[in-house]
């Protein structure tokens, strides 16, 4: 699967976020574990295990078990996914890393997918003899979803080029628009097999990649 572009925004949404999680570190990160701000990486199990070096932007180092942390596993449909920390490379960081871009692509996908769950819970249901989708709230909420994956889409086309900051901003907006959409999902999208699992998962992964930076101590 390819991660150019929109493919890793299409794999998420067809495939899944283990799926695109795999895609992209093959091709951002290939044998290395991608790192955020503060050395923490949330990968699938088996691609984590893998791994023998440790990436931050254009920043390399060779992996070192000894020195890193696991912090918890996560189970999502079936698979594991591992959250570690380790040291950081050093060096300064990089403005342009591909992995934070691809990344915001693929929590995007998978923004999608959840509206596509949305709408196919929702036709199914009724309340008061009318079909759910009919409701003004219910549309409300549907229709700012999908305007805010259209503006979040036009962010991050073609030629995207994002500060940290505004990576970090995006981030927040996608989390904003799966809540939206889980509370139309009712008790339904937190079971363990509904659609708050991956959501969940997709925050942890922003939590883990685009956190803000921490404020230097003794600052107010």
């Amino acid at each position: 699967m390819t991660t150019t572009h929109d493919g890793v925004r299409r794999t998420a949404r067809d495939a899944g976020l283990v799926a695109a999680l795999s895609a992209l570190q093959a091709e951002q990160a290939s044998g290395a574990l991608p790192l955020g701000p503060a050395g923490h990486a949330l990968l699938p199990e088996s691609v984590a295990a893998a791994a023998h070096g440790v990436r931050r932007g254009a920043r390399t180092a060779p992996r070192e078990r000894t020195a890193e942390t696991t912090l918890r596993t996560v189970r999502l449909y079936g698979d594991t996914l591992v959250a570690l920390r380790h040291p950081l490379p050093p060096g300064p960081e990089d403005p342009d890393d591909p992995w934070a871009l691809g990344l915001a692509r693929l929590r995007l996908g998978l923004s999608e997918a959840l509206l596509d769950s949305c709408l196919e819970h929702l036709s199914a249901r009724t309340f008061g003899g009318s079909p759910l989708l009919v409701r003004q709230l219910v549309q409300d909420s549907l229709a700012e979803a999908l305007t805010d994956h259209l503006e979040l889409g036009e962010l991050l086309g073609p030629g995207a080029g994002l500060t940290g900051g505004e990576l970090i901003a995006l981030h927040r907006a996608v989390t904003r628009t799966d809540r939206v959409l889980l509370r139309l999902l009712g008790g339904h999208g937190f079971r363990t097999d509904g659609p708050g699992q991956s959501a969940h998962v997709s925050e942890l992964l922003a939590d883990a990649y685009a956190a803000a930076p921490a404020a230097p101590e003794g600052a107010p």
